[in-house]
């Protein structure tokens, strides 16, 4: 057995769902291997230069939505998979994901390359990248 503990950021985006496809594969093969499908909820106001961006009335509750919707669709990804779990982190993304694995004694995050947030991302860097950067655990990457 290669690895332990696989984690997958997921976030419904193309990259993210060849990132659980990758993953998935990799637990066809060891099935005793832990999966673990973790959704980022980030409810932080977004900090550009000076200036920060609260988010607009009934947003935490479009992003709650969404989760749910995710976590779904992940679950029916996941359901024959016997050592598959789903978990909801909230913060920074990067961080969140970083902090989880260790944590967690995960021993592999695979992750895509691209998220949802293009914005964001322009402004503060990809998620990927600072994963890459920080996590003390080997980082594959779907493109």
């Amino acid at each position: 057995m290669i690895f332990n503990h696989i984690l997958v950021p997921y976030d419904g985006s193309k990259a993210s769902g060849k990132a659980l496809d990758k993953a998935i594969q990799i637990v066809g093969r060891e099935p005793s291997t832990l999966l673990t499908v973790a959704h980022v909820i980030n409810l932080q106001p977004v900090i550009v230069a000076d200036m920060t961006f609260a988010q607009p009335d009934g947003y935490q509750e479009q992003v709650k939505e969404q989760g749910d919707a995710i976590i779904d669709k992940v679950r029916a990804i996941t359901g024959d998979l016997p050592h598959a779990d789903v978990v909801i982190l909230a913060g920074s993304p990067a961080q969140a994901i970083i902090d989880y694995a260790e944590n967690s004694d995960c021993d592999l995050i695979i992750m895509g390359n691209r998220g949802l947030s293009s914005f964001k991302e322009f402004m503060v860097g990809s998620v990927s990248h600072n994963v890459i950067l920080h996590a003390h655990i080997p980082v594959m990457i779907m493109k």
